[in-house]
């Protein structure tokens, strides 16, 4: 094990490499957690001070720039990130005053900066005695530009509700297996555990956490008893309505908790083809699997080119493809997309999501139905991008989307982050016509 930072030290040089660095900021996480030792409770206010920085960047940056004479030197900018990490503290949490000052100065010397304790003490002890208050809306402030004038132009009346839903701690969401447990013998088994739930109002099989646990305390979560996953990405399997038998395709299958839900629902009973680009995430598809003791045949393969997989020749009588997206939709779960997404990177997306829609139409049985959705919350990768296909095509029929909440936006349905109670998911059902008929 590394010589273990102090969490302030930690959360400081993790933020400095996600949002200056573009690392990932669960693969930072993880990594961090792997090679030094941290108590649960270190673990989880580490966990605190990253996603809470990466949320409120626009406004922690505005106020150290009011804190400081000049910009801290590039070959010091993790100091930055310890004054960052020291304001969300005094700003945001509850933490005792004295505590966060000394401890986030104490971070410097960790981090061999120890000339600038003085820097930090000072900047902190003068926040914390005099608060500026910003004049801007603060969860405006906290998107980058370009996200926000997104957000504005397409969804003027709800821009403001999104984005603050955006800046909120998602809650932690259960899908009960159904092959183990009803949803209600479940939440007993929590109680008994001593873990607070809700049933979700809006799926079959989806409970909420009244607060968030380590999966480590779930009851029999290792058995398969239930997965995390939020309410919106279970959606998808009452939407597809799969039946045992069926021959179905998950085209973006990775990590697999859609792949497993639908097993689920029809009790391991159908033919099931899981494909994912990347060899590393079909690993963790086959964990899902196997911890969840479901059967599908997972492939490492492009969806968007001609299937280097067998199909059924017969075609597919179900396809879900989740495309790849911007990730508008979840922020509140992953906030370094604000640092990481790109306007460039909308284009990109749309040619993927383009050729996964054109290429595996050819792959869809007659009368089947292919499900397209994403976690974006743009227009031009959801309801736009369908009309496109579906304008090309003399053989697909839009079909309803039936939804407990969401929007509809024509084609097919969007939930919003702030607005619905869930992450922000576009969805559209296309059924291809049957030749028979």
């Amino acid at each position: 094990m590394a010589k273990t930072l102090n969490t302030r030290a930690a959360a400081a040089k993790l933020c400095w490499q996600i949002i200056d660095k573009g690392h990932s900021l669960d693969a930072a996480l993880a990594d961090l957690f792997e090679t030094q030792d941290f108590s649960p409770q270190d673990r989880g206010f580490i966990q605190e001070l990253i996603y809470g920085v990466c949320r409120w960047y626009g406004e922690l940056d505005t106020v150290a720039a009011s804190l400081l004479k000049t910009p801290i030197r590039n070959k010091d900018r993790v100091i930055h990130f310890v004054l960052l990490v020291g304001l969300y503290q005094l700003r945001k949490l509850d933490t005792a005053e004295h505590a966060a000052v000394a401890e986030t100065v104490s971070a410097c010397k960790q981090l061999n900066k120890q000339w600038a304790k003085n820097l930090i003490n000072g900047c902190l002890r003068t926040a914390q005695r005099d608060p500026l208050i910003l004049e801007q809306d603060m969860n405006s402030l906290s998107h980058p530009s370009w996200i926000r004038d997104a957000i504005d132009t397409a969804w003027p009346q709800q821009a403001a509700a999104i984005m603050a839903g955006n800046n909120q701690r998602p809650p932690m969401c259960l899908r009960v297996n159904s092959r183990h447990a009803s949803r209600d013998d479940y939440q007993s088994q929590l109680a008994e555990a001593g873990i607070a739930s809700d049933i979700d109002p809006n799926t079959r099989d989806g409970l909420i956490l009244q607060q968030p646990v380590s999966v480590t305390l779930l009851p029999q979560f290792d058995q398969g008893a239930c997965s995390v996953q939020d309410s919106a990405a279970q959606i998808a399997a009452d939407l597809l309505d799969c039946q045992p038998g069926m021959h179905v395709l998950d085209a973006c299958a990775a990590p697999g908790g859609k792949t497993a839900h639908i097993l689920e629902r029809c009790d391991n009973q159908l033919s099931m083809d899981a494909l994912d680009i990347s060899e590393s995430r079909c690993e963790q598809l086959h964990g899902t699997l196997a911890r969840l003791q479901l059967n599908a045949n997972v492939y490492v393969a492009d969806a968007s080119e001609t299937p280097s997989w067998p199909t059924p020749a017969t075609g597919y009588q179900r396809i879900l493809i989740d495309a790849p997206c911007s990730g508008l939709g979840v922020i509140r779960r992953h906030p370094d997309i604000k640092h990481h997404r790109r306007p460039s990177d909308i284009e990109q997306l749309q040619s993927i999501q383009a050729a996964l829609l054109q290429n595996l139409w050819a792959y869809l049985a007659p009368g089947g139905k292919m499900l397209y959705m994403t976690c974006s919350i743009l227009p031009a990768e959801n309801n736009a991008q369908v009309s496109q296909f579906v304008a090309q095509q003399n053989d697909a029929m839009l079909i309803a989307t039936p939804h407990p909440v969401a929007q509809t936006v024509e084609p097919g349905v969007q939930t919003l982050p702030g607005v619905h109670a869930m992450d922000g998911f576009y969805y559209c059902l296309i059924q291809k016509a049957n030749t028979d008929t």
